[in-house]
């Protein structure tokens, strides 16, 4: 315990033990102990200069004469600056020990610039990193003893060529210039802010320094030769390793797998290679400095960015997360508690302390983070479109990627183990051997046509290579009674998607539920979303049309008053009985047809277990897809005489359609043309504008005018109320008016 020097020192200081003396004496509080405290402050006696011979040169003192040398541990020394005066001005001794650390005379210390502590030479230095071979610590030896040199503030200041701070206020570092010729900061201001972090761990660099360093062993982890190997059994050099920090260790870790290995820990190894905690942290530094708010905020976007751990997706902060338990990859929007996190693991936050003069560590600003997190564009964050779980075509040069983790070239980033995902060389037997495998998983399915077979492969094919798609139909699995397998065969095209379960949601019965629904769940990026077991048709909501004909929607995110920008490269399935698309979702919406055609559906069964098959070996059937397809690239890419799609006769048809049309299978987009050409809304439309032309001719005519003749014409009557304009049994001319209009600039086939 630290106490008055008194005439009972002698007694105490002995020279088996850690003794030190205070540069500084201070009152004694009320209750008569000791404290050294600012608030008890009386004088400061000495200046205290350390790690001389080691970190500090000694010819850096110029020729200055000091009071008194210590050598404190091999090689390394204190020396002492004896003050003529003692100085009783707290302030003033601030000021002259700040000036002593930013010269680099002295480390910052532990403690505040008033109660420094100087080893004195009866003493010995217990670390243990100092004791020999024998176990006896080392002894601190006085080299140099001048008691007569003393000297005043300002012939410290002069002699030592230090920079003293004003009175009244604590030296703030200057600001560096501006390029005179650019708004933008030089280098050097840009420093202020942010000083990145070295571009080698500095413990590995000073183990490398003192010949410990052996080899990495990958994840952050270093062999090493074990400082205390003398103390193995038989001098062993084995058994020692270094961990660079991370969330859980910050400052890193070391062990030792022999005997000493809870003796001797990551602060001993620290302190054994003279590397402060500061710099064994191996963060970058970000400095909040008044005025430069821009450049903080832009520097910790860097070092979040520099992490590879987040990205931008459609306005927002990402990351990519992975279910513990289905392995499937999701994208997870990070909120802003998680960013004040995830910023003050990627960097050092400091603030300048203007009492103590010192920049200290604090934690991220709230101004910062928020600003950062309400940003709509970024510039250092990789932008991210979606996930891959599995090998996938770049859309660019359409290249097969096998490698996980993230492509800046697809804006993808792949979580899957490529080694599962092995193709044969793509020739024509392998297709039709792969294509074989893909049809044996189909054999229990009772579908109406051929073509529905060939539409459920599509589905297949759509399911593997999504990510790759910008646009994709979605698929409605229907039947004419329940229990007919509809649900079974998208859980089959869902387990193609990736390794988890698809995400079941009813279908949205307005619109606004719909846009809650769809971007809540698209922010995610999903591999496949189905709407199981419909009651009704497929409402053509507006985002439901958006999201099979635009690569992004735009909306606003329930709850925050913030807007997202998604991706929809996610697989939509539907099921139901004698419901399907309808109106503007023909076109969107392909579907597969299903029949049993026996009077208890209920009762069948799938011996052959498809999609626990391809749940368990999900790598191999993928893999037959993707051979599939590269033999159709490699044949030249052949396009089938075919009907062509608007919005999915490009990628989705290379990909999905007609390589199974180039192994002999029909259409996969038949039915697609045959919901377009038998629209029931077109043809009751089309049966109206026939009755209208037989009463009107080619006469221009007002709804109202429509509606009395249809009185007096029953055809006239009947096709108008095909649709649902009748209220109470009269024809509401509202409703009717909006219907043609609607309908005005139609193109009629039959007409």
């Amino acid at each position: 315990m630290a106490r008055r020097a008194d005439d009972r020192a002698p007694a105490i200081v002995t020279a088996e033990r850690n003794n030190y003396v205070g540069c500084s004496s201070f009152y004694p509080v009320d209750d008569g102990s000791f404290k050294a405290r600012k608030a008890q402050f009386a004088a400061c006696h000495f200046l205290m200069l350390d790690n001389l011979g080691t970190k500090v040169p000694l010819d850096r003192l110029g020729g200055f004469e000091l009071s008194w040398l210590i050598e404190t541990s091999p090689g390394n020394h204190q020396g002492g600056i004896l003050i003529g005066e003692p100085i009783t001005d707290g302030a003033l001794t601030s000021r002259l020990l700040n000036a002593v650390i930013d010269a680099g005379l002295c480390d910052a210390g532990a403690t505040g610039p008033l109660s420094r502590w100087a080893r004195l030479p009866v003493a010995i230095n217990g670390k243990p990193k100092y004791t020999d071979k024998a176990g006896i610590p080392f002894q601190c030896r006085l080299i140099e003893w001048r008691p007569d040199k003393r000297y005043s503030p300002q012939e410290i200041v002069d002699r030592l060529q230090l920079e003293l701070a004003p009175a009244g206020r604590p030296k703030k570092p200057e600001k560096p210039s501006r390029s005179v010729d650019s708004p933008h900061p030089t280098g050097n201001d840009a420093d202020e802010v942010l000083t990145p972090k070295a571009e080698e761990n500095p413990v590995v660099t000073a183990l490398k320094a003192r010949g410990l360093y052996k080899t990495p062993l990958g994840s952050g982890k270093h062999d090493m030769t074990c400082p205390w190997v003398h103390e193995h059994t038989d001098q062993l050099d084995t058994g020692a390793a270094y961990f660079e920090p991370d969330e859980f260790y910050p400052v890193g870790g070391f062990c030792c797998q022999h005997s000493h290995r809870d003796r001797y820990r990551i602060r001993a190894l620290l302190d054994f290679l003279g590397v402060p905690v500061a710099e064994a942290r191996h963060k970058p530094v970000i400095r909040i400095v008044a005025g430069d708010l821009y450049r903080g905020v832009d520097a910790a976007e860097k070092e979040l960015a520099n992490r590879g751990r987040h990205y931008q997706a459609g306005g927002l902060i990402v990351s990519v997360a992975t279910d513990p338990s289905s392995g499937d990859p999701l994208i997870v929007p990070t909120s802003a508690p998680a960013l004040t996190r995830e910023l003050s693991v990627a960097a050092t936050w400091e603030k300048y302390d203007a009492r103590a003069g010192v920049w200290v560590r604090c934690d991220p600003p709230p101004r910062h983070t928020g600003i950062l997190y309400d940003a709509q564009q970024f510039r250092y964050l990789p932008s991210l479109a979606g996930v891959a779980r599995q090998p996938y075509f770049r859309e660019l040069d359409g290249e097969l990627v096998k490698r996980p983790g993230y492509d800046a070239t697809a804006h993808l980033f792949g979580v899957f183990d490529a080694r599962q995902f092995e193709t044969p060389e793509p020739t024509i037997n392998a297709a039709r051997a792969a294509l074989a495998t893909l049809e044996e998983l189909l054999t229990e399915f009772h579908f109406v046509a051929p073509h529905d077979k060939a539409a459920a492969l599509a589905a297949i094919f759509t399911a593997v290579v999504r990510p790759t798609l910008p646009h994709a139909p979605a698929f409605h699995v229907r039947a004419p009674v329940f229990a007919s397998g509809k649900t079974y065969l998208c859980e089959l095209i869902g387990a193609f998607a990736g390794p988890g379960n698809n995400a079941k949601v009813s279908y949205p019965t307005t619109s606004e539920e719909a846009t809650k629904v769809i971007l809540s769940l698209l922010l995610t990026s999903p591999a496949c979303v189905e709407f199981d077991d419909m009651d009704s048709d497929w409402t053509p909501h507006g985002i439901i049309k958006r999201m099979l004909t635009a690569e992004t929607i735009t909306d606003r995110i329930l709850g925050v008053s913030k807007t997202a920008t998604v991706s929809t490269r996610t697989l939509f399935l539907g099921s139901g009985n004698n419901v399907g698309p309808i109106r503007d979702l023909l076109r969107r919406v392909l579907t597969i047809h299903l029949d049993p055609r026996c009077a208890i559906p209920a009762t069948m069964t799938y011996k052959g277990a498809p999609v626990d098959k391809v749940r368990q070996r999900r790598g191999a059937y993928v893999a037959a897809v993707l051979t599939i397809i590269q033999a159709w690239q490699r044949a030249g890419s052949p396009r089938a005489q075919a009907d062509s799609i608007a919005t999915f006769g490009g990628p989705w048809s290379d990909y999905c359609r007609y390589p199974l049309m180039w192994l002999g299978l029909p259409d996969p987009a038949t039915e697609l043309f045959e919901q377009i050409r038998h629209d029931p809304d077109g043809e009751a439309l089309s049966g109206l504008m026939q009755e209208w032309h037989v009463v009107f001719g080619e006469t221009a005519t007002t709804v109202r005018k429509a509606v009395e003749a249809a009185n007096s014409y029953p055809n006239l009557l009947d096709a108008i109320r095909e649709f649902p304009v009748e209220e109470r049994g009269e024809i509401n001319r509202s409703k009717l008016g909006w219907l043609l209009k609607k309908g005005l600039s139609r193109v009629l086939l039959n007409f």
